[in-house]
């Protein structure tokens, strides 16, 4: 049988080291194996009886006033130096402990340093302008790829300092070689030869009328690009000439009009809800902070028509969209009005069901592909739910059958992992992002905490840091395990070292 996935070093996703010359207090092991005593005498000095000796015989030289140590004595005292020398370096390293960084203020002095040994790939892509959004484009490179190097392809938008300084920007990241282990000299990897080469972007810019508030990939057909426009529009593109340049070099100098394929006017106020169908090529739902959502299909000839009537029920800004995996007429949204509601675009643009989902603004929402009646919610609270749709009534009640409080700060991205139907990432304005195995259950008869240690949920894989305000994170549908996500500073494409499965026999 497939049993739990192990934990244990899953969580030393960073090292919290300081800076600082002096050390008062021993740093406490919260790293999620088992805590590293700290001796008793780690701040007194050490002494071997060798030293002892030459204590001895310097008081005693002392005492007689003489200046004269025999070279044989001074030998000995150069030796005693260097290893007291030692001692102190060796001292000062044991203080050193792994941690896994829960989110606190960190003290002056105190950086964040990853640990390789927690991820199998990790690279850090730097941009000039921060993405708000992004969305991976599907390759034809084949479909559960684990070989090293890997190649991604991905669309991402800016936010920059001007409103006509912003860009889409097109991207082809190659070289991402393993990295697990990558500070070890004796870790050996047959496959991966080239682990040390840099990953290398190749990328194209368009420009693009304000900040990209949110983007989407339309998954039948990858060239269409969806975007929201801080402007109050969304806009349909058509990105083919710059894929393709990616891969043939080739690349010649045209007008943003020549790929801007609609404007979607009918918002009165810009929005950051997106949703391409994954049944009916050309259908797209887009939310806005007014309230409303909107319908656009494509119609015969490639041409996109919108609708003139919103879907209405919301009361306050819709803040996410996701289609049903399984029916084509049906899709959820979330809102600041803290409730989910399931629409059907047969019926007259009202919500079939509705629920309140929190106390506080459900920010986004993920239907399951795999199971699904299981949807997925983030809120301003910092808690993420999981619902059974099944127990969905005509009232507003639904049954949470998983409330997840980890997070310190308000929910930004969350999403299933499309290869595991038990596994979500969760991303929060904390600057952690979280794997979570839902699968997983508390043993309250065996489980102990030990004195000092964090108590971690059990359904917790990894964590996630060293990005600062994370806004959004897809997992590769091709590429098994591997996530990417976005934030002010950075983006980040990475592989945690949680995919291998304990293997246990059935008693």
């Amino acid at each position: 049988m497939k049993g739990k996935r192990d934990r244990s070093d899953s969580n030393a996703a960073l090292d919290k080291k300081s800076k600082k010359e002096e050390t008062t207090e021993p740093i406490e092991n919260d790293d999620n194996s088992e805590n590293e005593a700290i001796p008793d005498d780690l701040y007194e000095d050490e002494y071997d009886e060798e030293d002892l000796e030459l204590l001895k015989r310097a008081e005693q030289l002392n005492m007689e006033g003489g200046d004269e140590v025999d070279e044989d004595d001074s030998g000995k005292e150069e030796e005693a130096m260097v290893e007291d020398e030692e001692e102190e370096e060796s001292s000062e390293k044991k203080v050193q402990f792994k941690e896994v960084y829960k989110g606190e203020a960190m003290e002056e002095g105190e950086v964040l340093d990853y640990d390789s040994s927690a991820y199998d790939m990790f690279h850090q892509l730097t941009m000039e302008w921060p993405c708000l959004s992004f969305d991976i484009f599907p390759d034809t490179l084949g479909e559960n790829r684990g070989t090293y190097p890997h190649t991604v392809y991905f669309v991402g938008g800016t936010q920059a300092d001007h409103f006509t300084t912003n860009k889409l920007l097109i991207a082809k990241a190659t070289q991402l070689h393993r990295t697990k282990y990558d500070d070890d000299p004796e870790y050996e990897n047959e496959d991966d030869e080239d682990m040390d080469d840099e990953a290398e972007m190749d990328h194209r810019t368009l420009s693009h009328p304000g900040s990209v508030n949110r983007l989407k990939v339309m998954p039948q057909a990858p060239h269409y690009v969806s975007t929201w426009s801080e402007d109050g529009s969304v806009r349909i593109w058509d990105l083919s000439h710059f894929i393709d340049s990616l891969d043939n070099k080739s690349f010649g100098k045209t007008k943003t009009a020549d790929h801007l394929v609609k404007v979607i006017k009918s918002h009165s106020e810009e929005g950051f809800a997106l949703s391409w169908s994954p049944h009916t090529a050309g259908r797209l739902l887009s939310g806005d902070l007014k309230k409303f959502i909107y319908l656009t299909e494509m119609r015969e000839g490639g041409q996109f028509v919108e609708s003139a009537t919103p879907f209405s029920g919301h009361t306050k800004s819709v803040e996410d969209l996701h289609w049903s995996p399984t029916e084509a007429t049906v899709f959820s949204s979330c809102s600041s009005d803290k409730t989910i509601k399931i629409w059907d675009t047969r019926q007259n643009k009202q919500p079939a069901r509705s629920f309140f989902a929190a106390d506080r603004d459900v920010n986004v929402i993920s239907w399951n592909r795999s199971v699904p009646y299981l949807l997925a919610s983030g809120d301003d609270a910092g808690i993420f739910k999981v619902w059974d749709l099944r127990s969905l009534k005509s009232g507003q009640s639904c049954e949470s059958i998983g409330h997840y409080k980890w997070h310190k700060d308000q929910i930004t991205s969350i999403e299933w992992d499309p290869n595991d139907d038990s596994v979500i990432a969760v991303a929060g304005a904390d600057d952690q992002l979280t794997i979570w195995d839902l699968s997983v259950e508390r043993d309250t008869e065996t489980e102990t905490i030990k004195d000092g240690e964090a108590e971690y949920p059990p359904q917790l894989l990894f964590v996630h840091q060293g990005q600062k305000d994370i806004k959004e994170l897809h997992w590769h549908k091709q590429i098994p395990d591997v996530i990417m996500s976005t934030a002010e500073d950075s983006l980040n494409i990475i592989r945690p070292n949680i995919s291998e499965d304990i293997q246990q026999e059935d008693e």
